[in-house]
């Protein structure tokens, strides 16, 4: 069963026993006036939370600090990385974020996010044709395929950093505010051309076998 049906015969049964309907589980544990069901609700809720963060918005980026400088960031380092720039983020957030808007924020991690997406499909569909050589991921052999240059492909970062000026300035600039809102789409299409385009003038990588 799809994981969008528990949450929709939730909000169904709302209407049922409130009249209205109810999304946030919050506010359907308020309604219930029982303190025992509000004390399993509450528990129930920050487990998964934390369950939740944990595998999707805390793993994943300890483990990609950690592949920037592997000899010297460890996993477990990479972790604390991570809990200190969402702390960093965290403490911004009624400071600053909360006055920017939630929708400014994230129109522009959208607009950042965007062409470093398109790049990896282009590079992965176009450039290598969808052969990867998975020996050449993990080495530091300077004649390896993704060795580029000392382990840093800047025709990715020029599109990228091109790309990515651009879409956020569809958010913040005055003179492109007309295209506020389409600033993912921009910016994806700007980073895959360009990086597709710069790619192409690099002499072609050996096949992987």
């Amino acid at each position: 069963m799809s994981t969008g049906w528990p949450p929709l015969f939730v909000t169904a049964g709302t209407v049922v026993l409130f009249g209205e309907a109810l999304t946030n589980p919050a506010e359907i544990v308020e309604r219930v006036d029982d303190l025992a069901l509000t004390v399993i609700a509450a528990v129930t809720f920050f487990a998964a939370a934390v369950g939740i963060n944990l595998v999707a918005n805390f793993i994943p980026p300890a483990y990609d600090i950690a592949n920037l400088a592997p000899e010297w960031i460890s996993a477990k380092a990479g972790g604390v990385i991570t809990a200190l720039i969402a702390f960093f983020l965290g403490a911004l957030w009624v400071s600053l974020i909360s006055k920017i808007g939630i929708t400014g924020f994230l129109d522009t991690l959208g607009a950042l996010l965007a062409p470093l997406y398109s790049i990896l499909v282009v590079d992965y569909y176009l450039v290598q044709r969808g052969e990867l050589s998975v020996d050449d991921l993990f080495s530091n052999d300077p004649s390896g395929r993704y060795h580029y240059d000392a382990g840093w492909s800047r025709d990715a970062i020029i599109a990228f950093a091109v790309a990515a000026v651009f879409s956020t300035g569809t958010v913040w600039l005055p003179a492109p505010a007309q295209l506020s809102g389409f600033g993912w789409i921009f910016g994806a299409a700007l980073g895959g051309v360009l990086h597709l385009a710069l790619s192409r003038r690099r002499a072609p990588q050996p096949r992987a076998t």
